[in-house]
């Protein structure tokens, strides 16, 4: 029933955030009796890769006993269920935090897709969504020597919003801020600490990147310093997003007047369905959102590109960073915006020079 497919994105350029720098990223992508999913798996979130690969293929039978998967939320549940009894020994996530999220992600992501298909619907109208916005993405800028950060925002001179990592070193993300705003002139610039700050540096922090005209701040405490990031708040200049502490709903209350907003990210949140139910929360809290990657291809872009109608910023370029990409899904133009597949489901199939990697039975 599942075909388990692992594949490795080579990047473009090395890809740094505060907590290290990466050059290659190992995905699976998943097919259920014709949808696909994609998990990206994280070890900062406790999943290996070979743990991801392992519970993956572990779910076959989880899912062959299910009357019927069009009951998607009848099999995320058994999954979940499945998932923590028989692989949470596999996870290296702290005590209460999701166990394989991205696990439950490709699944969740895969029976959407199938749904979908068999309704000859996109995946957006069975949300009950209408495109009719503008939807732009950010293009991401990861930590690197300062040549080399400016030489890659000069790369994407075209698009209208940049996202830079920062948080490995204080002074040096202070300076090559400095010259990034005189590089890309007017454009939209958001800054991704990734939870490299200490309180002390982000306070010395944020006049500077008000005055550089940033539009905001994400992540900039280590996660988990919410009383911290609470005070910092009081006296920030910029709204503050956070990633690292907004996995899933249950998350979200406690943040209350620490934070102006959340990222979403479908691989912290087990899918779709926890992505919406984020969603549902955060408009009660008066979160804004942002829906956010990790290095994915285009199965899980796209998968999250079909959120875009409920949100107010799009972080969805982990698809481009890399030169390997074997599916066609959401179609992103030189300036970032980002056009949804009309076709049934998902809207993503394997680009036919790859065909051979990913092959399915005959159903």
């Amino acid at each position: 029933m599942i075909g388990v497919f692992p594949y490795r994105l080579q990047l473009i350029d090395p890809f740094g955030i505060a907590r290290g720098t990466q050059s290659a990223k190992q995905v699976f992508l998943l097919n259920i009796d014709g949808g696909w999913g994609e998990a990206s798996p994280t070890i900062y979130n406790g999943e290996s890769d070979k743990a991801t690969q392992a519970a993956l293929e572990a779910m076959d039978g989880v899912l062959a006993q299910m009357p019927d998967l069009d009951f998607i939320e009848d099999a995320e549940a058994a999954v979940h269920r499945a998932i923590v009894e028989r692989c949470g020994h596999l996870s290296k996530a702290p005590a209460g935090a999701p166990v394989l999220p991205s696990v439950r992600a490709a699944i969740n992501i895969a029976l959407h897709d199938r749904f979908a298909r068999r309704l000859g619907v996109p995946l957006h109208t069975l949300f009950g969504t209408a495109p009719n916005g503008r939807y732009l993405t950010s293009f991401t800028i990861g930590i690197d020597s300062t040549e080399t950060m400016l030489r890659k925002v000069d790369d994407a001179r075209s698009y209208e919003i940049l996202k830079v990592k920062l948080g490995r070193d204080l002074e040096h993300d202070l300076e090559v801020m400095r010259q990034i705003r005189r590089a890309a002139h007017g454009r939209i610039l958001r800054v991704d600490a990734n939870g490299g700050w200490t309180l002390d540096e982000a306070r010395r922090a944020l006049p500077v990147l008000a005055d550089l005209g940033v539009e905001f701040l994400e992540q900039p405490l280590k996660k988990g310093a919410i009383e911290e990031l609470r005070e910092l708040r009081k006296e920030s200049p910029l709204p503050i997003y956070v990633d690292e502490d907004s996995l899933e709903a249950a998350n979200l209350p406690p943040l209350a007047g620490a934070a102006d907003g959340i990222n979403i990210k479908l691989m912290k949140s087990g899918g779709l369905s926890e992505a919406r139910r984020m969603v549902a929360v955060a408009r009660t809290l008066g979160f804004r959102i942002m829906l956010g990657c990790m290095i994915e291809t285009s199965v899980g872009i796209t998968a999250a590109a079909h959120l875009a109608p409920l949100v107010d910023d799009l972080d969805l370029d982990g698809n481009i960073l890399s030169g390997n990409d074997p599916f066609d899904g959401v179609k992103c133009s030189p300036s970032g915006e980002l056009s949804l597949p009309s076709s049934p489901g998902l809207g993503v199939s394997v680009k036919p020079e790859f065909a051979s990697e990913f092959p399915l039975p005959a159903l």
